[in-house]
C-alpha cells in the first residue's frame, strides 16, 4: 500500500466533508450570544466529541460492515450518492445546515449546543461517518489505520483553530468569501461522491462478468 497517497486521500476527503472554513459562519451564528469563555467551552467540547466519534467509527468500520452484512462496494455506492446529495444542498445554499442552525439557536444550554447541532451533525454528519467507514475498510494494516486516525485528528485540530481565529478568518474572507469556500468544497465533495459510486459499481460489474464467464 502507498501510505503517503492513502494519507493524502484520507485527509483531503475528511477535510472536504467536514469543511472547517465553510462552517465558521454557522459556528459564529450559534455561539454569538455566549461569552468568550462559554464559546471556548463549546468549541472544545464539540470538537472533542466530533473527533472522538469519527475515531470510534474508524476503529470499528470493519466490524460495522460485517455486523450489517454490507459489502464495501455497496457502502461506496450508497455513500457516494449521499455525499453527492449533501454537495448539491451546499451548492444550492445549504438549507440543511440552516435548518440545524435554527434548531440549535433554541438551545440555551452550553453543553447541549456543543453536542447538537455543532458536533453532530455540523462537524460529524452522515457524510463524514460514511466516508470514514469506507476509508477504514480500505486500511488493511496497522500503519494505514494509524494514518487514518492521524488524518482525522489533523482535520479536527484545524476545526478547533478555525473556532479560535473565527473572527479573524471572517474579517479576511467575509461572509461571502466563506460561502464561496463552502461551495468550492462542495464541488470537490460531489466529485468524491461520484468517484465512490463509480468505484463501487465497477467492482460489482467485474464480479458479475466473472460469474457470467464461469
Amino acid at each position: 500500500m502507498d501510505y503517503i497517497s492513502y494519507f493524502v486521500t484520507a485527509f483531503t476527503t475528511i477535510f472536504v466533508i467536514v469543511d472547517p472554513p465553510g462552517n465558521i459562519p454557522f459556528f459564529i451564528a450559534l455561539t454569538e450570544k455566549f461569552s468568550e469563555d462559554e464559546r471556548d467551552r463549546i468549541s472544545k467540547k464539540s470538537t472533542l466529541i466530533a473527533c472522538a466519534l469519527l475515531i470510534i467509527v474508524a476503529l470499528s468500520g470493519d466490524i460495522l460492515l460485517k455486523f450489517f452484512h454490507i459489502s464495501i462496494e455497496s457502502l461506496k455506492v450508497a455513500g457516494g450518492i449521499l455525499l453527492f446529495v449533501i454537495a448539491v444542498d451546499i451548492l444550492l445554499g445549504g438549507a440543511r445546515k440552516e435548518f440545524y442552525a435554527k434548531r440549535g439557536l433554541k438551545h440555551v444550554d452550553v453543553d447541549s449546543l456543543a453536542v447538537f447541532p455543532i458536533a453532530l451533525p455540523l462537524y460529524t454528519g452522515p457524510g463524514a461517518i460514511t466516508a470514514t467507514i469506507v476509508l477504514s475498510a480500505e486500511a488493511l494494516d496497522v500503519p494505514s489505520k494509524t494514518l487514518l486516525l492521524l488524518a482525522i485528528a489533523m482535520v479536527y485540530v484545524i476545526v478547533r483553530l478555525t473556532h479560535i481565529y473565527s473572527e479573524i478568518v471572517i474579517k479576511v474572507l467575509g461572509k461571502s468569501g466563506s460561502d464561496i469556500v463552502a461551495r468550492i468544497m462542495a464541488i470537490f465533495l460531489a466529485a468524491i461522491g461520484v468517484e465512490y459510486v463509480f468505484s463501487g459499481l465497477e467492482s460489482e460489474i467485474v464480479k458479475i462478468i466473472k460469474i457470467i464467464r464461469t
